[in-house]
């Protein structure tokens, strides 16, 4: 097998069979021998259904149901997992990734490279969705231990080595941006068309893009951490510099100290700092519990069609 193509898939029952098309133009065209592994959980509509009727008409369509919602970075790694190319591209299956960018990805992959991931030629979202991109990308470039990149996307080719190592990752709630950066193998970026969705709605709304980082911050980074202790330093300090400067006031100017404002606003102070910090610590807490579990990262319901 030449070439697997694993995309993440829910409630995209309108978009399915112009992908499929798509892809089955763009590759034959090319003459690669290629499957499309499609990886889906919990869907609305008749995105399943669809996928199967779409398998019936091509055994080179493939499906994995999972039994629950376990992300869409999951579903990938389910894909890859079960994919037998000697190179795999992952895409969403909304239609915003070109499938006739993929000899592109392929070309460039050629030369020597293990990762090459597409870079939009421009951002099709609304204004508040680019801003708020652009807002948790500067934040968790200046938080994370790994630099990512504003505009690149799931659209991506990877060599077998590149699986391979990918695979190697238990993380319980894994980022494949950012370990795509952490195995560091040969990497190359390629322009890539920046479509916009025409059907169906977008699953990533604030609040899980919000998740989504606060998830990858936590798992890629200890700077918070690091934060924490320097915060506890500075109040330390000004607690000892405000002691000075009281004792001052009493000693030498006969200034009385002033009592309940005083002590109101350092108890809320102090307080907020500290279950500030419990918040933080919490979160890793929770997710080293999590991880130790050894829970399977996820279940598989039903595969249709033939796998290795």
């Amino acid at each position: 097998m030449d070439l697997s193509v694993v995309i993440p898939v829910r409630d995209e029952e309108s978009n399915i069979p112009e992908l499929v098309a798509r892809l089955k133009q763009t590759l034959d065209q090319q003459g690669f021998a290629f499957e499309l592994i499609f990886v889906t959980d919990l869907n609305r509509d008749r995105t399943l259904e669809v996928l199967r009727e779409q398998h019936e008409q091509d055994e080179r369509v493939k499906v994995i149901k999972l039994s629950n919602s376990f992300g869409q970075h999951v579903a990938v790694v389910a894909g890859l997992e079960a994919c037998t190319g000697r190179m795999a591209v992952i895409m969403d299956g909304d239609l915003q990734d070109f499938p006739e960018d993929i000899p592109k990805l392929h070309d460039k992959l050629l030369e020597g490279y293990d990762v090459v991931y597409g870079t939009k030629d421009k951002k099709n979202d609304s204004f508040i969705r680019n801003l708020n991109s652009k807002l948790f990308v500067k934040v968790l470039n200046r938080l994370s231990d790994h630099e990512i990149q504003y505009n690149t996307c799931m659209f991506r080719i990877l060599s077998r080595k590149a699986i391979d190592a990918l695979l190697q990752f238990t993380e319980h709630e894994p980022n494949l941006t950012f370990l795509g950066g952490l195995i560091n193998l040969p990497t190359e970026t390629v322009i890539v068309t920046s479509g916009t969705r025409q059907r169906g709605e977008t699953k990533y709304g604030f609040f899980k893009q919000l998740n989504l980082a606060i998830s990858s911050l936590l798992s890629f980074s200890t700077k918070p951490l690091r934060m924490i202790s320097i915060c506890g330093l500075i109040v330390s300090i000004l607690s000892v510099l405000y002691m000075i400067v009281t004792l001052v006031q009493v000693l030498f100017f006969g200034m009385g100290i002033l009592g309940w404002p005083t002590l109101v606003t350092l108890i809320l102070f102090l307080g907020g700092v500290q279950l500030f910090a419990i918040g933080i610590s919490g979160e890793y807490l929770g997710r080293v519990f999590i991880q130790v579990k050894r829970r399977p990262l996820y279940i598989v319901q039903e595969k249709i069609g033939r796998f290795k």
